[in-house]
């Protein structure tokens, strides 16, 4: 399909934008992991007060930022005034916390994949708004909506019949019901494969992808590789050249 990711060889996921380098969820993180080759980023988005989705793994400013509270507490302009990037490293002082349109603007412009996890219940209006972001910077296609919470993902597939959704587990599952959710992917823990490497001949057999986070090492990577797996989330930049 027009705009879809190219997932023949190896997907590599910046997870965060790379957060063992750079401040996590924060646009220099994203810019800098694209550029230095990752396909997609991975991202992790709460709602604020007022329902505008931000990109921030917490449900509070408190530990990657120098603001407190709740973010579904928070006003957007409450949000901004945090910097978060300093705690970090003091040469990222200055990074805000990001509107969730601000990355899709920047994948849309580096024609980028996008991993975008629901870290919270949402409510069908904010899904309807999600998937409608997702639109009009034509990453239907080139974005997996992922969760922890099958409910959000039952959601997101009512209100849209194709776009890919990814259930997050670091547990053992069984993979059989999630072809229920039509185009889907399990994304496991990569440790969970390396310990049970049939679940990949599994996945392959019921037509799901079967995704792995967080990779933090290359002989790990290769590890995977070898194993089959094509699209790994991973903290560090890693370069396909060294894996396959």
């Amino acid at each position: 399909m027009k705009g879809q990711l190219d997932k023949t060889s190896l997907e590599i996921v910046a997870h965060r934008g790379y957060a063992a380098i750079f401040p996590e969820n924060t646009m220099e993180a994203f810019r800098r992991s694209l550029d230095l080759g990752a396909d997609s980023i991975e991202l992790d988005i709460h709602h604020t007060k007022e329902s505008i989705p931000v990109i921030i793994h917490d449900d509070t400013l408190n530990r990657t930022t120098t603001g407190t509270g709740r973010i579904r507490d928070l006003t957007l302009a409450d949000i901004l005034e945090a910097d978060a990037g300093i705690k970090f490293k003091p040469e990222f002082a200055g990074c805000k916390v990001p509107l969730l349109e601000e990355a899709l603007e920047l994948c849309s412009e580096r024609k980028a994949g996008l991993q975008l996890e629901l870290k919270e219940h949402i409510t069908e209006e904010e899904g309807r708004a999600l998937l409608q972001m997702l639109n009009i910077y034509n990453l239907i296609e080139r974005t997996i909506i992922i969760s922890f919470h099958s409910n959000n993902l039952m959601l997101v597939r009512k209100l849209h019949p194709t776009i890919e959704l990814g259930f997050l587990t670091d547990n053992h599952v069984a993979l059989e019901p999630l072809t229920g959710l039509g185009r889907a992917a399990c994304c496991l823990q990569y440790e969970l494969v390396l310990n049970k490497p049939e679940l990949i001949r599994e996945a392959n057999e019921l037509g799901l992808d079967l995704a792995v986070w967080t990779v933090r090492s290359l002989e790990i990577a290769k590890q995977l590789y070898a194993l089959g797996i094509r699209r790994m989330t991973t903290d560090i930049p890693l370069l396909k050249s060294d894996i396959v």
